[in-house]
């Protein structure tokens, strides 16, 4: 949706190239301004197929309008158009238009490729009709998932979650070309790889990423082999497995999600909201939160027509994890409603650390003792239990986010190696529990194929959401159920959307650079 931006440029600069020599400043800024209106239209029609994609698992036109923006994207002329024309744009609202524009397009150059393209939509569509075998019945992937983090029988869990990770089996050959065809489309742009070509675009350059990454494998490698060594104790297990980790909160798990039943849950996040100083009702924001056949069986929020068309897919069930990820899209969405933009472009190109950091601050409130005692009826003894054994398993997510973005780093440095190998290496190493040879999980991950170098997004979103959270709490005290901290997002962020840099908004809410101490403080590491 985001690489759309390229339609308006590829048109106006291939006309002007083919009968002009030059090409003013005005002219210029002039056919930006008509394409973006006709981007704005394009971005509204793929969005409303793609809902229809993810909610009924078919659409009727996507294919020809990702057929009409891949036969765009494609011409050979329009990077060198692009560099050329940025002599035109000096003005801090052009340049900055130019610069949202043209990272579009170096993503979108790979991603429109036909047979990059193709492969990536079949395995997508694969994915959301796929429904798991256990048991010899078909189930669903949400249901595994619970079972394998709950049960007492630990042979159940261990079936169950092969059985959720099965879909990676089916999906790896796919994926492995995917990493192929990305890096060999990157070279043709002259970038190294794929993930080169990614990270150029981004405000945290690949070197200071991979420090981060160091850094906080570092710091949290003691505390977390603590952590095993206590679930060793108190499970009576000589080998942990992947999936016993969970299992070990069972008794707190259990106990908070008793008072998240699924049908308060959307009643939970719009009382949340409103004390925020956001009425839900009032919003165009609408949902499809029951899971059936075809439907994905994942969350997203889309932006259909922003602020005024925004749509929430979710599939609830029991518990404060389902609470949670309908918060975080709930996140995207309001976000999505409170931009206050002339341009479409300001509007639809929200990068993506932003985007999550904004969906993370919703969630955020989950983790509230306040929140859970209000909202909730957590009782403080419960709250305080709950937050006690969630530290510990931020350390376990941790540590598995360290694991799957470095496979895919190393994935793109190297997509021919035995990559199952390479994941199951990166495994031991961040999560020292054994290894499973005969599955791949790292395929059954979505966002390797639909959102590319994507991941690293929500380490991002972290230190935003727990930066800005420092700056709301010493300005007013505390944050869930504060309309002050609500006027906070909006002003200093929300309305904006991507008018400037997210490092940009983030100083300007919090007078601090982006600064990764902050949630080293709140994992206690």
């Amino acid at each position: 949706m985001r690489f759309l931006l390229i339609v308006i440029f590829i048109a106006a600069l291939i006309l002007n190239s083919c009968q002009e020599t030059t090409v003013t400043k005005e002219e210029v800024a002039a056919k930006l301004d008509t394409l973006e209106h006709k981007f704005e239209w394009l971005d509204y029609r793929i969005s409303q197929e793609q809902w229809d994609l993810y909610t009924r698992g078919f659409s009727d036109s996507l294919e020809f309008y990702t057929g009409l923006y891949n036969y765009t994207i494609t011409d050979k002329e329009l990077l060198r158009n692009l560099n050329l024309g940025k002599k035109y744009f000096n003005d801090e609202d052009n340049l900055r238009r130019y610069d949202l524009i043209y990272s579009s397009v170096l993503t979108g150059l790979i991603e429109s490729e036909n047979n990059i393209s193709a492969l990536r939509d079949s395995l997508n569509k694969f994915d959301i009709i796929y429904r798991p075998n256990y048991n010899g019945e078909k189930t669903t992937q949400s249901s595994l998932y619970d079972l394998y983090r709950s049960s007492d029988n630990r042979l159940v869990r261990e079936q169950s979650y092969r059985a959720w990770t099965q879909i990676g089996n089916e999906l790896a050959d796919g994926l492995a070309q995917l990493f192929r065809l990305r890096n060999q489309q990157a070279r043709t742009l002259g970038y190294n790889n794929y993930f080169a070509l990614v990270f150029s675009q981004m405000e945290v350059d690949q070197p200071t990423y991979l420090k981060l990454l160091d850094r906080l494998d570092s710091l949290s490698r003691k505390p977390y082999q603590s952590i095993l060594q206590g679930i060793r104790t108190q499970l009576r297990y000589d080998d942990v497995e992947i999936w016993d980790i969970t299992y070990a909160y069972k008794d707190i798990n259990r106990k908070i999600d008793s008072y998240f039943p699924v049908d308060f849950q959307l009643d939970m996040v719009k009382s949340s909201l409103e004390k925020l100083g956001y009425d839900l009702d009032q919003l165009p924001i609408y949902f499809d939160l029951e899971a059936r056949e075809g439907k994905s069986q994942f969350a997203y929020a889309f932006p259909i027509k922003p602020p005024y068309d925004v749509r929430v897919l979710a599939n609830l069930t029991n518990g404060l994890y389902s609470t949670r990820v309908l918060m975080h899209e709930m996140g995207h969405a309001l976000h999505a409603t409170q931009i206050s933009q002339e341009r479409a472009v300001y509007t639809n190109s929200i990068a993506s650390a932003w985007g999550e950091g904004m969906a993370q601050l919703i969630a955020a409130q989950c983790d509230e003792k306040d929140w859970l005692q209000n909202e909730a009826n957590v009782p403080a003894d419960v709250a305080d239990e709950y937050n006690k054994a969630k530290k510990e398993q931020d350390l376990v997510y941790l540590r598995t986010t360290l694991c799957r973005l470095m496979f895919e780093y190393e994935a793109y440095q190297n997509p021919n190696q035995d990559l199952n190998k390479l994941y199951w290496d990166l495994f031991e190493k961040y999560l020292f529990l054994p290894r499973h040879d005969d599955l791949k999980p790292w395929a059954s991950l979505i966002y390797y194929i639909t959102h590319p170098v994507y991941m690293q997004n929500y380490l991002f979103a972290d230190i935003i959401t727990a930066q800005s959270l420092n700056s709301i709490k010493r300005l007013y005290g505390y944050y869930s159920g504060n309309n002050l901290a609500g006027s906070f997002l909006t002003h200093n962020y929300f309305r904006f959307g991507s008018r400037y840099s997210w490092r940009e908004m983030l100083k300007r809410g919090t007078d601090e650079d982006f600064n990764p101490d902050y949630l080293i403080e709140q994992l206690g590491i």
